[in-house]
């Protein structure tokens, strides 16, 4: 139902974007789509699903100006990241600020993962009108690896508990060892309390960040509990590291970090 809703919004915010007119952002895009005027446009299929769910014509001539600088590049993203890649991409949602202060970005979904929106943005140099793309899948699908190994390092030690695990990555070092012994990052736990004495946590607590400092060579790291009754756990919304956990119900929380493990009432 969720993720209805976002396409719901993501096809409305699509035909705003589309319709967007601004002379300011018309300029600065007509510098960055490439594509000669009077060269006719083939749309893509995925570009003419794209126009179909906003409500918008699919025939580009039947586009307007704005609407058609978009839609190219939409086209230009979606080929950018799927070549990048070697795989296929839907779309989610386009953004064209229509002030001209920010370049268009767009974001989608890996076909066999609909959970990781992917973000694709324009980068154009002061010294040139040449277009490149940026996007931050590799650091999703690094947070994504960095969490399901926390996850296992957790459950070796909250044997049987209900938990959830939010984490942002600070930093990354390249090479081939495991994510955990080239991670800087911060982690979020919401976790259905499987102790009777909350210093049993802790010691659990202690454990894992114990563990997880060996391996990565004492980078900065932390890792936050919020300890919950079953109730608290369903009723809590978080879907990232970026969400907002002030409002998140618990019983009490743990803060274990590269220089102390803690507990603290609320």
């Amino acid at each position: 139902m969720k993720r209805k809703i976002y396409f719901l919004l993501a096809c409305i915010t699509m035909a705003c974007m589309l319709s967007a007119c601004s002379a300011k952002t018309a300029k600065q895009d007509e510098e960055v789509v490439e594509t000669k005027q009077e060269e006719e446009v083939v749309l893509s299929e995925k570009q003419k699903k794209i126009l179909k769910e906003a409500g918008l014509p699919q025939n580009y001539d039947e586009l307007d100006a704005m609407q058609q600088i978009n839609i190219r590049n939409i086209g230009l993203m979606l080929d950018y990241i799927e070549n990048k890649y070697d795989k296929e991409f839907e779309f989610y949602k386009f953004y064209a600020d229509s002030t001209g202060l920010e370049t268009p970005s767009l974001e989608v979904y890996p076909v066999d993962d609909s959970e990781c929106i992917v973000t694709v943005k324009t980068v154009t140099k002061s010294d040139s009108k040449k277009v490149t793309y940026t996007d931050d899948y590799m650091e999703l699908q690094a947070t994504s690896e960095y969490e399901q190994a926390v996850k296992n390092c957790i459950a070796e030690r909250f044997q049987d508990a209900e938990f959830e695990v939010f984490s942002t990555i600070n930093s990354m070092e390249e090479g081939e060892r495991d994510v955990l012994s080239k991670a800087s990052a911060v982690t979020y736990v919401c976790m259905v309390d499987p102790f009777e004495k909350e210093e049993d946590a802790l010691k659990a607590a202690e454990e894992v960040i114990n563990y997880i400092k060996e391996k990565n060579g004492n980078k900065p790291l932390g890792i936050y509990y919020y300890m919950q009754t079953e109730e608290q756990f369903n009723q809590t919304y978080i879907t990232s590291a970026d969400d907002d956990f002030s409002d998140v119900e618990y019983k009490y929380r743990m803060t274990t970090n590269n220089n102390a493990a803690r507990i603290e009432e609320k």
